[in-house]
């Protein structure tokens, strides 16, 4: 009874111990479970937005590496508008050096003559002939008429020859005051274009230094694509974190860049600001570009993704997002000159804002059309309120047939909203 007492209570005791021990055991899996799936989630999160930012900066640095093509092209060019500078400075050089001995030559000759001439009259002097006992001595009146004639001949010849050496000289002089005033132009564009290129191999240089950070940033996040997978939610949190942002303000860079090289056009061309026409309008600053459709993004602070940082938010939209139908008109918001109409093409796709126009107007102020379907413009190109600019497109990244409208003053983007007519897209242009 002892013996049998004692295993009853053994077995008694095992069960209460399992059953306590299930009782623990059975909450703690369920929350691992949970952890596992909340962590599953939140990498799963992290690994979409990072997906979203690389795709952003690959596109981003397409568009650059677009840039650096365009503007080693243009350092190609303004190295050939250098050497063509020199070539012709060279070749003015020669004609002033041939202009120089022209006139050394013609005013030796006038030296001579006049000599001759000064040699010519002293010896008539000395000789006591005198003009009119030449004439009295003659044998009838035909030899006074003769010799009459002769004399005022000579002097006649000697004063024609002086003259014209005169007006050749001064003839030569003009043309040596042109062409060193032709050669005083071509030094100025050969140094303007020497500053051009320096400036060019500058952008060249921040260009290249962003597109290789860049290209380090997009490396790193594909390195953190695949090891997300391995780290615990809270770091993979914070490594993204820290990658978002550095992406973010490098693709906020390069599109600053964008804006630099319209700036550098303006530099580097001459052109005017057109006076407003009789059409303009009156009350506000701008018109709609496009005249129908519905706002879609506003300017300010967002939740994209694929916004960039701004004004101290995480994401902001410098512009307004105009939607409606495929190939609806683009219209210029003002008066201003093209300083961009441009493509950013990769593999014969478009990319960024695809097809884009940037105007400038009065005052400072600029502005900026994207992913349009093509332009009826190209740079240099003077514009009007109103006037047919492009098409409403979906080029580069967009989702849809839309136009993206930036509005900027001294570089900086601002609401453009202020500036427009109320209640939305119209055709209000009084």
């Amino acid at each position: 009874m002892g013996l049998r007492g004692t295993a009853f209570r053994l077995l008694v005791a095992c069960g209460v111990g399992a059953s306590l021990l299930l009782a623990t055991a059975l909450p703690t899996a369920a929350d691992d479970i949970s952890d596992a799936q909340a962590r599953l989630q939140t990498i799963n999160r992290l690994k979409g937005t990072l997906k979203d930012n690389l795709q952003r900066a690959q596109a981003q640095e397409i568009a650059l590496m677009q840039q650096l093509q365009e503007t080693r092209d243009t350092i190609n060019q303004t190295i050939d508008r250098i050497a063509a500078a020199e070539r012709r400075i060279a070749e003015l050089e020669r004609q002033i050096a041939a202009l120089d001995a022209q006139i050394a030559q013609e005013q030796l000759e006038l030296r001579r003559t006049k000599e001759q001439y000064a040699s010519f009259v002293r010896s008539a002097y000395k000789s006591n002939a005198d003009p009119l006992a030449q004439l009295l001595a003659a044998p009838d009146f035909q030899g006074f008429l003769n010799r009459a004639v002769a004399i005022e001949h000579l002097t006649y010849l000697a004063n024609r020859l002086i003259d014209r050496i005169h007006q050749v000289d001064r003839e030569l002089h003009n043309q040596q005051d042109l062409v060193k005033a032709k050669k005083k132009e071509a030094d100025k564009e050969r140094a303007d274009l020497v500053d051009q290129k320096a400036a060019l191999l500058k952008q060249q240089a921040h260009q290249q230094d962003l597109e290789n950070k860049l290209r380090q940033s997009i490396a790193a996040v594909k390195w953190e694509l695949v090891a997300i997978n391995g780290q615990s939610a809270a770091l993979a949190q914070r490594i993204a974190d820290m990658e978002i942002a550095r992406q973010d303000q490098l693709i906020a860079e390069a599109e600053q860049a964008a804006w630099q090289q319209a700036q550098f056009w303006m530099q580097h061309n001459l052109f005017t600001l057109p006076n407003a026409n009789a059409n303009h309008s009156t009350k506000y600053p701008l018109i709609w570009p496009l005249q129908k459709g519905t706002i879609t993004l506003l300017f300010g602070p967002c939740s994209q993704s694929f916004e960039p940082p701004g004004f101290g938010y995480p994401h902001f939209h410098t512009g307004v997002d105009v939607a409606y139908n495929q190939g609806t008109p683009i219209l210029a918001a003002d008066d201003g000159v093209v300083v961009a109409a441009d493509s950013s093409i990769s593999n014969g796709q478009l990319v960024g804002y695809g097809n884009y126009i940037i105007l400038a107007h009065r005052n400072n102020f600029f502005s900026l059309y994207g992913h349009l379907l093509g332009f009826q413009v190209k740079a240099g190109d003077s514009v009007h309120q109103g006037q047919l600019i492009g098409y409403e497109g979906s080029t580069g990244n967009s989702t849809g047939p839309h136009v993206h409208f930036e509005y900027r003053y001294g570089g900086q983007p601002t609401n453009p909203l202020p500036y427009l007519p109320p209640n939305g897209p119209n055709s209000f242009s009084q």
